[in-house]
């Protein structure tokens, strides 16, 4: 992939999701005032009634919100600061961040009314849910195992494999549409076996960047903003609650500054 291919996929992805964060604001807004929002009905068995764990629907939509703010921002961040740079680092960033917009569309579940219905609408926006949730841990593998010398010339088929085992697994692993998560997130099959396999897979990702910086003497700044970036994104994922909100926004945007700010340095100097 060039530079200038990235550069402009970069650009036409912070305008697609400028553009639909804008729509989802408008929708929600104007349900809001004239409609009055539906809310789904939710799973609340496992749900804490202490006031920092306690459910509350604002603290959902908010989390969505500023995911695409945290979209939009990074987005027009990485059009900038890499502008010049051949990073192969970047392209499975991009990745990542097209999981995290693939999450935001969670928001569609109470602005189409899809609780307690049945329809292909709501089944593809169950498996777009799953494909983030699978994406996600993969694309941020690429960033740390798959971005070396030994597979620079191969990004883009390394992107595209990563994003095909995706799509198939997200087709394939059974959904339950009557099952609404407090996230707004459709209740899909395996839910043990995806979490060990995201845990495992950001675990494997933290440890190669680790060794890696250390076999060539770089600080482990990077390293440490991987793993914010990891724990971040994850509280956003299952965001319902007040806690989990404010501390997935913070480390969410501290390990990515961290991240970034090392990946354009060693680029920087390396160029």
């Amino acid at each position: 992939m060039t530079i200038r291919f990235r550069n402009r996929m970069t650009l036409i992805f912070f305008i697609i999701t400028l553009s639909y964060s804008l729509l989802c604001s408008v929708l929600t807004l104007y349900q809001f005032l004239f409609n009055g929002i539906s809310l789904p009905e939710i799973y609340t068995k496992s749900l804490s009634d202490a006031f920092l764990l306690r459910y509350n629907p604002i603290w959902v939509y908010s989390g969505i919100f500023l995911l695409m703010l945290y979209i939009c921002i990074t987005s027009i961040i990485i059009y900038h600061s890499f502008e010049k740079t051949q990073a192969p680092d970047i392209v499975f960033f991009l990745m990542f961040l097209i999981a995290c917009l693939c999450d935001t569309t969670r928001i569609l579940v109470p602005a189409f009314h899809l609780s307690g219905s049945f329809s292909h609408f709501t089944l593809k926006i169950g498996n777009i849910h799953l494909f983030a949730r699978l994406l996600a841990p993969l694309a941020l593998m690429g960033n740390t195992v798959m971005s070396t010398d030994d597979f620079r010339q191969s990004t883009d088929r390394n992107s595209i494999i990563l994003i095909i085992v995706a799509l198939f697994f997200a087709e394939v692993i059974p959904l339950n549409t009557a099952i609404i998560l407090p996230n707004y997130c459709i209740s899909y099959g395996y839910v043990r076996a995806i979490r060990i396999f995201c845990c495992l897979t950001c675990t494997m990702s933290t440890i190669n960047l680790f060794v890696i910086n250390r076999k060539n003497e770089y600080k482990q700044i990077m390293t440490i903003g991987f793993i914010l970036l990891c724990i971040g994104y994850t509280l956003i994922f299952y965001c319902y609650n007040i806690l989990t909100l404010i501390s997935g926004i913070l480390l969410l945007g501290i390990g990515t500054y961290l991240y970034l700010n090392e990946v354009h340095k060693h680029y920087l100097w390396i160029d």
